[in-house]
């Protein structure tokens, strides 16, 4: 047997014993991070109802927003009564469980839905009044679901659209910085709105 043959056949091994090796570590590791997961879930399941901190509840300050339509076709004034909450900063449910206890979880999802219903419903306003011709009024709405935190992609694609007419590339920047601190709960939306608004910002530079 040739020398070269050998050193294939001795590297075949140590290849098949690394990764083994490595398997092994990966396994461990898995099991490792499985067993934390079921003791948080575990001691998280056993902590007792807590009151929701009063500083989570949002109340929409509707002063800060143009004259409501007759009729509230988007239902903002109807969104805006419900109870909700507004999460200061990115919260998982075992986080929450561990605070609050499991038994205030469906209530706890159920005020943050709130929250994002209204800020849907901003959202949706303002693409009617930006189809009215209305882009000033609806960027005052933008702008107020913009600072709450919305997630909603149309929400910094109207703005956007908006700064594009006005050739306003700071505001886009701006509006691409708003964009990349709030928290989004799915990353590629947000991936998605500031490739959108860079797409605007290179248009007006272009020109």
């Amino acid at each position: 047997m040739g020398f070269i043959n050998i050193l294939l056949i001795a590297l075949s091994v140590l290849l098949i014993i690394f990764v083994a090796i490595s398997t092994r570590r990966h396994k461990k590791q898995q099991d490792e991070f499985k067993r934390r997961f079921l003791d948080g879930e575990s001691a998280a399941n056993n902590v007792r109802k807590k009151e929701i901190d009063a500083e989570l509840f949002f109340i929409p300050d509707l002063s800060k927003l143009p004259e409501i339509e007759e009729g509230d076709p988007f239902q903002v004034e109807r969104t805006s009564k419900r109870r909700m909450i507004k999460f200061l900063k990115p919260t998982t449910n075992l986080e929450l469980k561990m605070q609050y206890g499991r038994a205030q979880m469906d209530v706890l999802a159920l005020y943050e839905e709130n929250f994002n219903e209204f800020l849907k419903s901003l959202t949706a306003w303002a693409g009617s009044l930006v189809e009215n011709g209305n882009d000033e009024k609806a960027l005052t709405v933008l702008k107020y679901a913009i600072t709450h935190g919305s997630e909603y992609r149309n929400t910094y694609k109207y703005a956007a659209d908006i700064y594009l007419k006005l050739n306003d590339v700071t505001a886009l920047n701006l509006l691409r910085e708003k964009c990349l601190r709030n928290h989004f709960n799915d990353s590629a939306v947000q991936q998605h709105v500031v490739e959108y608004i860079e797409s605007n910002m290179k248009l007006i530079v272009n020109i």
